[in-house]
């Protein structure tokens, strides 16, 4: 790859730039997607490239002269799979409610940044911590965790599953969690959500809630992750 690029900054020594732009197509692996379009705008600008990575596709615009440099560089980084990192996640599964939980214990201090969001957006005042699920995983591997907590007089259970990956490209990483799907029970009824979401390594989100029909609670998902060696 470094001929390639080393083609690609000649040509652009030379004046070749300004000639009339090409457009190309390139249809690559899907882990390879950001790696590659991180390196072309390097190359041929910010403007230049647009991908996508649910396609695995990337759009290229450039001079003919360089396009085959441009080409080169993508095959080579293509062809080189970047390593699967690990993934450590952690999920917090919350309870909250209305009013203030009397017995509720205090809940970790890393959590009061996600829990005074979820008071000022859902004017929740109590909040207590059900369980908390730690999930390891490498990056484009699925994952799943259970577990169960006691609610008052009740038992409570959860069943969650995704798939991670990560973009080592942003500083800090980014963690994606496709795929996510968080379902919780108390006896017979059944509650839960999907999505997607773009996590910065480090930092802690809420992810979801839900309810069970007349309930007086809300379960919120609170997540977190790193990449691990």
């Amino acid at each position: 790859m470094k001929r390639a690029l080393v083609v690609l900054a000649t040509l652009l020594a030379a004046g070749l730039w300004a000639e009339e732009q090409a457009v190309k197509v390139f249809t690559v692996k899907p882990p390879n997607v950001e790696r590659i379009q991180h390196t072309l705008k390097m190359v041929v600008g910010e403007g230049n490239v647009v991908f996508d990575s649910a396609s695995a596709t990337l759009v290229v615009r450039t001079t003919p002269a360089l396009m085959p440099a441009v080409e080169e560089v993508v095959k080579e980084l293509d062809a080189a799979a970047p390593s699967a990192k690990n993934v450590e996640l952690t999920f917090y599964i919350l309870e909250a409610t209305r009013q203030p939980i009397a017995d509720a214990a205090p809940l970790p201090a890393e959590l009061q940044p996600a829990i005074a969001q979820l008071k000022s957006v859902f004017s929740y005042q109590g909040f207590r911590l059900l369980d908390t699920a730690l999930i390891r995983s490498r990056s484009g591997e699925p994952a799943e965790a259970s577990g169960q907590a006691q609610m008052d007089d009740s038992t409570t259970g959860y069943h969650l599953n995704l798939q991670p990956s990560v973009s080592s490209e942003s500083h800090p990483a980014t963690i994606r969690i496709d795929n996510l799907h968080f379902q919780q029970w108390m006896k017979a009824t059944h509650v839960g959500f999907s999505a997607t979401v773009d996590l910065k390594e480090g930092q802690r989100a809420v992810i979801g809630k839900t309810s069970m029909e007349g309930s007086r609670s809300a379960f919120i998902l609170v997540a977190s992750g790193k990449i691990v060696e």
